[in-house]
């Protein structure tokens, strides 16, 4: 527990009790005196107390009207009522009030530990079932913000607790991960999709959070879907602009600036961008990815259009050079604003860009093997071999083997056939394509060799995986 208060009227008597409870082992931080009732009730007004010992017979209130006053308070005290033999009628009553234990005078030491304790444990047993309940709440909350099924009954749930504990009008407020409000003012959800929201009051304004995006006023708690869904909207244009707060929707920008950028967002440029990759033109690199972040900052890149981008990129940089980005890369939205972003980004494109030129400059392999990769993924459902592929390339037969296996980790025939099942999962799983057809396009002129090398490979036939995936779907 806490903090105990004792309200004796006697000091010595006062005294006593408290350097018993301090002798006592039970837990607490505070053990706070006072000589009677008014005062008790000033500090109980003030301070959160757990555990409250009253005397009943005291001046200006006694314990019973102290009692009766503390049950009207939002967060009463568990009572103990300590008195005289003369006094029991006056406890029996004060039981009826709400106290919880009688210690008789004068006080033992084991019968006092023995009270504390007991309530001591009841405090735990309430603080878990509180923090059960907190923890059920919360993740009924993000359940139905991230669109998992709720049931009529859940709504209500959900504005029951907006309304205890924020109001009845409310704003959501969707904010970088690492943005915390001070102070408790609301409903806080952490880590919503990458990204922190409050349910706030209506009557409060949060100031000392950034980048931050704020809903309209809404008083109906089947709006919260729909309040949350504005407020992350704006917070990727707050994050975008590099705007500290965004609580309305910006102008519309115009189509054909629209137009213009989606040259930046379109797939085969931003392959273009990871090929230019271990060149030789770092210039060129630089200017295109440079386009890419003005035309976001001024608004010709929607929201939705620059995430698809950026996981685009990411997933072309890793399947070119097998290397991992880095988590903060990838997990846009936990970044504060796009101009902290933009210079991750690029201090991580140029830093790979001069490690690839260190390479090249002392060895051409790796533009040897990059072409290589390229020219698989573009002709693997040909009749390809690695002597093709080494020819293309113009690298000996035998070096060709070796450093292949070097850059990807596996060799030849294994890559190409990773290639090709994957594919032929792919159409197996959303086309209606026959399985001599699939044998076909995915490079294998012999059905019956592709549907054993696809067996051997998945562990079921193509049937059976069309089968399994259309359960799925």
């Amino acid at each position: 527990m806490n903090k105990i208060l004792v309200v004796e009227d006697e000091k010595l008597i006062r005294q006593g009790i408290s350097a018993m409870i301090k002798r006592s082992g039970v837990p607490y931080e505070e053990v706070i005196e006072c000589s009677n009732g008014l005062q008790a009730l000033d500090i109980l007004k003030t301070t959160r107390i757990d555990v409250m010992l009253t005397d009943i017979r005291m001046p200006k209130m006694n314990g019973i009207e102290l009692v009766q006053a503390v049950q009207e308070l939002d967060n009463p005290p568990l009572s103990v009522a300590v008195s005289g033999y003369d006094d029991f009628s006056y406890a029996v009553e004060m039981m009826r009030q709400g106290v919880r234990e009688y210690i008789l005078k004068p006080v033992e030491r084991d019968k006092l530990k023995e009270v504390l304790t007991k309530l001591d444990e009841e405090l735990n047993n309430r603080r878990l079932d509180e923090e059960k309940t907190e923890l059920t709440d919360t993740k009924l909350l993000k359940y139905f913000l991230q669109d998992s099924g709720t049931t009529s009954d859940d709504i209500k749930l959900i504005a029951k607790k907006i309304k205890d504990e924020v109001g009845q009008q409310f704003n959501v407020y969707v904010a970088p991960i690492g943005s915390l409000p001070e102070e408790k003012c609301g409903i806080l959800l952490k880590n919503v999709l990458g990204s922190n929201v409050m349910i706030v009051s209506s009557e409060r304004t949060i100031h000392n959070i950034r980048y931050v995006g704020v809903s309209d006023s809404y008083s109906d708690a089947s709006d919260l879907k729909k309040a949350y869904t504005q407020a992350r909207d704006r917070r990727m244009e707050a994050f975008l602009q590099n705007m500290s707060v965004v609580d309305e929707d910006l102008p519309e920008i115009p189509e054909m600036l629209l137009q213009s950028a989606q040259k930046y967002t379109d797939k085969k440029s931003i392959s273009a961008r990871v090929q230019l990759m271990g060149t030789d033109r770092t210039k060129d690199l630089k200017k295109e990815w440079d386009g890419f972040f003005i035309a976001a900052i001024r608004g010709q890149i929607p929201a939705s259009d620059f995430l698809d981008s950026i996981e685009f990129f990411i997933t072309e940089f890793t399947g070119t050079f097998r290397e991992e980005v880095p988590v903060e890369l990838k997990n846009v939205m936990e970044i504060d604003c796009l101009d902290i972003y933009r210079e991750k980004f690029m201090n991580f494109i140029l830093e790979r860009q001069s490690e690839f030129m260190l390479k090249n400059d002392s060895d051409n392999t790796y533009s040897k093997m990059q072409e290589a990769i390229k020219y698989i993924k573009e002709n693997y459902s040909t009749d390809l071999n690695m002597a093709v592929v080494s020819n293309h390339i113009s690298m000996n037969y035998s070096l060709f083997s070796t450093e292949f296996k070097n850059f990807t980790g596996t060799n030849f025939v294994t890559y190409v056939k990773d290639l090709r099942m994957a594919e032929a999962k792919e159409l197996l799983a959303n086309t209606d394509l026959k399985v001599n057809e699939i044998s076909a396009q995915v490079g294998y002129d012999n059905e019956k060799h592709f549907m054993k090398s696809f067996k051997s490979y998945v562990g079921v036939s193509p049937t059976e995986y069309r089968k399994n995936a259309s359960t799925l779907r």
